[in-house]
């Protein structure tokens, strides 16, 4: 990720324009029951983020271009090269985007979650990443399609509190 941006006041409300939700959307449930994530660009104005725009992080594949499923505990060597490719991919496609005059500023990430359940470490750490490297009011939006499934819409936003994050980066366990 690039250099920490800094900003002049917190975020304190998020705003999604229609197409962005709807690229979320359409992502998540086309990949179900895998679950995705994505990024998410635009700007900070005031103290509104304002997402403009999504495009899903590619998901790794094999040799043969097949799309790998993880099970358990695999080499830390296919993570590392999938990621790189993902981050090249990003930022290949926020070039692109800013060709066409679309907004490419990262301003975080989403993710589909299952039922309501999105709690991990992997969340966890990936937006402290975000946060630390990117800007503190780097967000994570999260989708559950299954609950959309059945009628009700479901986007949460989620930022790390500045306790949370000095909490983590100390590593010291308080129980």
């Amino acid at each position: 990720m690039a250099a920490v941006l800094e900003t002049e006041e917190r975020v304190t409300s998020v705003r999604i324009d229609g197409l962005a939700v709807l690229k979320i959307v359409k992502h998540c449930q086309e990949s179900l029951p895998q679950m995705v994530t994505g990024s998410l660009l635009g700007l900070a104005a005031g103290s509104t983020l304002e997402i403009t725009h999504a495009f899903p992080f590619p998901e790794p594949r094999d040799s043969k271009n097949d799309l790998v499923v993880k099970t358990g505990e695999e080499t830390a060597v296919d993570d590392e090269a999938a990621a790189l490719d993902g981050h090249e991919f990003q930022l290949e496609m926020m070039k692109m985007l800013r060709e066409v005059n679309v907004d490419n500023n990262c301003v975080g990430w989403y993710q589909s979650m299952y039922l309501g359940s999105y709690s991990t470490s992997s969340l966890l750490e990936n937006q402290l990443s975000y946060q630390t490297e990117l800007s503190p009011n780097a967000v994570v939006v999260l989708y559950d399609p299954m609950q959309t499934s059945h009628g009700n819409l479901t986007l949460k936003c989620y930022r790390l509190t500045e306790e949370a994050i000095s909490a983590k980066k100390s590593t010291k366990n308080s129980y």
